[in-house]
């Protein structure tokens, strides 16, 4: 089997390709949501990763907040059949401003989920006063 943080490496150089392709500007990593790796991935196997940017809005210092969706599918080659692996969510900010809005329903679909996870992550980084601003102000002696 393959090692799961070679699918989270991956998925991730996808994702920032992705939003540097969209945005037109070099992406700052953010976040990454809770993650689910649905199936292994046998060694052999034939890997499908796609990206899709899903949502964006305006970030804080300007520019766009991105979130990048990675499929990752697995085909094994003896069988033929292709199995769902995971689902990985990356948040970027760039430093242009763009936006994409759904036009399918499946996007739609996308969509409202990401802003679901957008407001979640943005309600706890409000609520979250015993973060440090600094890394030196992270240090205990």
């Amino acid at each position: 089997m393959i090692f799961g943080g070679l699918l989270l490496r991956n998925s991730f150089e996808l994702a920032f390709c992705c939003a540097a392709a969209a945005s037109h500007s070099r992406p700052r990593f953010l976040s990454m949501s809770p993650s689910v790796f649905r199936e292994s991935v046998p060694v052999g196997g034939i890997l499908y990763l796609t990206a899709t940017v899903v949502y964006t809005e305006p970030a804080p210092a300007g520019g766009s907040r991105v979130q990048i969706r990675v499929d990752s599918k697995v085909r094994d080659v003896h069988h033929s059949s292709l199995r769902n692996t995971g689902t990985f969510t990356y948040t970027f900010d760039t430093e242009e401003e763009f936006k994409v809005l759904p036009k399918t329903y499946g996007e739609f679909v996308s969509y409202i989920d990401a802003r679901r996870k957008a407001e979640a992550e943005r309600s706890w980084a409000d609520t979250s006063d015993d973060v440090p601003d600094t890394l030196e102000a992270s240090v205990v002696e």
